[in-house]
């Protein structure tokens, strides 16, 4: 009976980590959507900088999206391992 409810334990704990990374990759989202809309007003203002500021976007974009992937990968290494 002990080692029945120290299991239910670890299992809510797991789920429950796997919901904070799902909360990691919401987060993540919205601040993707505030880069390209930064970037879609600030090449609307000054139509010149757009290929100075298309390399940064992609960077930015590139390094954020990096983290809701291992925040994925992390998710599934819990919840199969």
């Amino acid at each position: 009976m002990e080692g029945n409810s120290l299991q239910f334990i670890a299992d809510a704990a797991k789920y429950l980590s796997i919901g904070i990374c799902s909360l990691v990759m919401i987060s993540v989202s919205k601040w993707v959507a505030e880069i390209w809309i930064t970037i879609i007003s600030s090449i609307s203002r000054n139509p010149s900088v757009k290929n100075d500021i298309t390399l940064f976007a992609y960077i930015g974009a590139g390094m954020t999206e990096a983290i809701a992937l291992y925040a994925l990968v992390l998710a599934f290494m819990m919840l199969f391992s």
